[in-house]
């Protein structure tokens, strides 16, 4: 009896042992791959997809998304005691009022379905009760628009939406397209959350343009609206200046590359052309950035194939783009901000087209600020311009929305302000908007 005891002790302590081996060789490999240069390796090398497994490299869109939008409203409203109030323009009000009316879209971007609707039903629903407006620069589809705002809309199609209203009184939500056409689905927001946003919301009293003007119906008309900014000088930049050395070095990680990767110069050492064998970064030391790839063996990936798919493999891109930018710009010491501006989808191929502004104004130049095209979730293609801008003592009112809404012809449907280059620097302006942008 005593001899059967002791060798169950024994077995245990046997397995015991074999265990403690079998986690320290495994501890010892994971350290082994934590120390390795791991960036450099193919996506499909095995020792990547193990590291991307142990280390949260590549374990799906839940860990690849940050949730954060990629895109910043040009203006919010919503109605207080009867009065519309609304942000236009300024980043920090815009912010504040994302954080007040959240709740409202979370509820009004439920699963629905749009079906086309009528000027004449948006003109009623605008004068049956309290309403809220969330407009962008350029077209956003509105399923990442619901993902942004906590909602859950999964319409079928890839519908792209620059404005969308929703109107209490009617309980239904309008959208508006780039090419002007609207639609509308129900919607209901339940009524402690609307009387919650319009106890936080701060804003400027405005109204609506309604059927007086050749502009929207859900034009934002501003009471006394006085837009002053000022003009902007623009001053150079010079990625390979000394004190630009730990900003060069985020952004080479943001393409995936480190600051060992082999390059050579070019134009008289004002350009740098960082290589491997999947990509190739082309560094210009006043702020050009051009990335390309092999097709799918690129050093960059939103999502690794077969991880995700629709709505959350754009939403991965989406996240993977902005976080580039985010480095590009504070390596540039910019001073400006990165907004989605138009999504593209054909097949396995999607481009993000994004604006930059300068404190929540647009800056409109002759080529689109970036640009990134995505092959099945791998980064193939990259071009960034960065600007640094510098605000002059000088500054300028833009022209008022109601004047410009009372000078628009029957053609001229949209309005927006912005800045654009002449003679004396950047200099903002309202300008007007066909239905062809």
């Amino acid at each position: 009896m005593k001899g059967a005891q002791h060798s169950a002790k024994n077995t245990a302590k046997n397995i015991s042992l074999i265990v403690l081996v079998v986690m320290l060789g495994v501890l010892c490999a994971a350290n082994w791959l934590a120390g390795m240069n791991i960036a450099q390796m193919p996506a499909d090398n095995l020792l990547r997809r193990a590291y991307d497994h142990l280390f949260g490299g590549a374990v799906g869109y839940e860990l690849r998304s940050s949730g954060v939008s990629a895109a910043e409203p040009a203006q919010l409203a919503l109605t207080v005691d009867g009065q519309l109030y609304g942000v236009q323009y300024n980043m920090t009000d815009i912010d504040a009022g994302l954080a007040a009316v959240r709740p409202v879209w979370t509820q009004a971007l439920s699963d629905g379905t749009l079906s086309e609707s009528s000027e004449q039903e948006l003109l009623s629903a605008l004068s049956a009760g309290d309403c809220a407006v969330l407009r962008y620069h350029g077209a956003i589809p509105l399923s990442v628009v619901a993902g942004w705002m906590g909602g859950s809309w999964k319409d079928d199609g890839e519908r792209t939406v620059e404005t969308l209203v929703y109107a209490a009184g009617a309980e239904r939500l309008f959208a508006r397209t780039a090419d002007g056409a609207l639609y509308s689905a129900p919607a209901r927001v339940d009524s402690s959350t609307m009387a919650s946003a319009q106890q936080a919301f701060r804003g400027l009293p405005c109204k609506f343009s309604g059927d007086a003007y050749a502009v929207y119906p859900e034009t934002l008309l501003f009471e006394s609206e006085t837009l002053t900014l000022p003009l902007l000088g623009e001053s150079a930049i010079d990625l390979f200046a000394a004190q630009s050395g730990a900003g060069l070095e985020g952004l080479l990680a943001a393409f995936g590359f480190t600051a060992y990767t082999d390059f050579y110069t070019e134009t008289n050492e004002q350009a740098r052309v960082f290589v491997d064998n999947a990509s190739t970064l082309r560094v210009n030391a006043s702020g050009l950035l051009q990335y390309a790839s092999a097709g799918t063996d690129s050093t960059v990936h939103a999502y690794e194939a077969g991880e995700v798919s629709g709505q959350s493999a754009l939403d991965a891109q989406l996240d993977c783009a902005r976080q580039i930018l985010d480095e590009a710009l504070r390596a540039g010491e910019t001073n400006t901000h990165a907004s989605l501006y138009a999504v593209q989808q054909s097949g396995e191929q999607t481009t993000l087209v994004f604006m930059q502004l300068y404190g929540g104004v647009p800056i409109l130049g002759e080529s689109d600020f970036a640009t990134f095209r995505f092959t099945d979730g791998a980064l193939s293609s990259a071009t960034i311009r960065l600007q640094r801008f510098t605000p002059q003592e000088t500054r300028r009112t833009v022209l008022p929305a109601r004047q410009a809404a009372a000078g628009a012809s029957g053609t001229e449907r949209s309005m927006m302000v912005a800045y654009r280059e002449q003679e004396d620097g950047y200099v903002p302006a309202r300008f007007y908007l066909t239905n062809e942008g």
